[in-house]
């Protein structure tokens, strides 16, 4: 399917949580700190609490960055900013 989005975790070890976005041909794959939030928590309050219209940032420390999904609904499309 064409817009079909993969995110796979690996098994949490020292804190550090490995994550394999994918999405067509893009890959982005790191390890993310559980430092400062529970970014897998995140993720899925805000997919299953985001309403129409509103955006929700979900934040994964990789120390010394971080990656910013930015997702936005629209009826029943969402649409995600890496940043």
């Amino acid at each position: 399917m064409e817009n079909t989005i993969s995110i796979t975790f690996g098994r949490p070890k020292y804190g550090w949580l490995l994550v394999d976005f994918r999405h067509r041909d893009f890959d982005l794959e790191f390890d993310a700190s559980d430092a400062l939030n529970n970014p897998v928590k995140e993720l899925f309050n805000t997919i299953i609490g985001l309403d129409d219209n509103e955006t929700k940032r979900v934040t994964w420390w990789c120390e010394p960055g971080a990656y910013f999904f930015d997702i936005f609904r629209t009826g029943k499309n969402f649409t995600l900013i890496i940043a």
